[in-house]
């Protein structure tokens, strides 16, 4: 993974703890329909402050903190390019890097090096992608 994949997984938990600021705040302020009988008592509204504790609210800005940290540590010890095994477990993405590279005027060995793929593989792209 690159770093901008880090940058938008920290982004998207920033943006589930707003929405879950947002779903509190709102569950607070909820009012109840009012009541169909006319006569009926009338129906207590919550107060419009939400309802969550400062400190299970720090609790839970903690465990956001340390999941994202956790997650920061996934993304650098993540390599960066996939390197196939086989020969046969050639992903798009290795495919469209070595197709890049014979465009570039690399060579079939520099290819092949790079891209994890057989010598007679990127022989094959370099022949078809590569600058006449």
């Amino acid at each position: 993974m690159n770093p901008i994949i880090g940058d938008v997984l920290i982004a998207l938990a920033v943006l589930n703890l707003v929405g879950l600021l947002l779903v509190f705040y709102r569950l607070g302020r909820v009012r109840p329909a009012p009541a169909s009988e006319p006569n009926a008592p009338p129906v207590p509204v919550p107060d419009p402050e939400p309802t969550i504790q400062p400190d299970q609210l720090a609790g839970m800005l903690r465990r956001l903190e340390n999941r994202l940290g956790d997650i920061e540590d996934q993304v650098r010890r993540t390599p960066t390019v996939n390197v196939a095994t086989d020969s046969g477990a050639t992903s798009d993405r290795t495919l469209a890097l070595a197709q890049r590279l014979a465009r570039q005027g690399a060579s079939v060995q520099d290819i092949a090096d790079t891209c994890g793929i057989s010598y007679t593989e990127a022989e094959l792209l370099h022949r078809l992608h590569a600058a006449r």
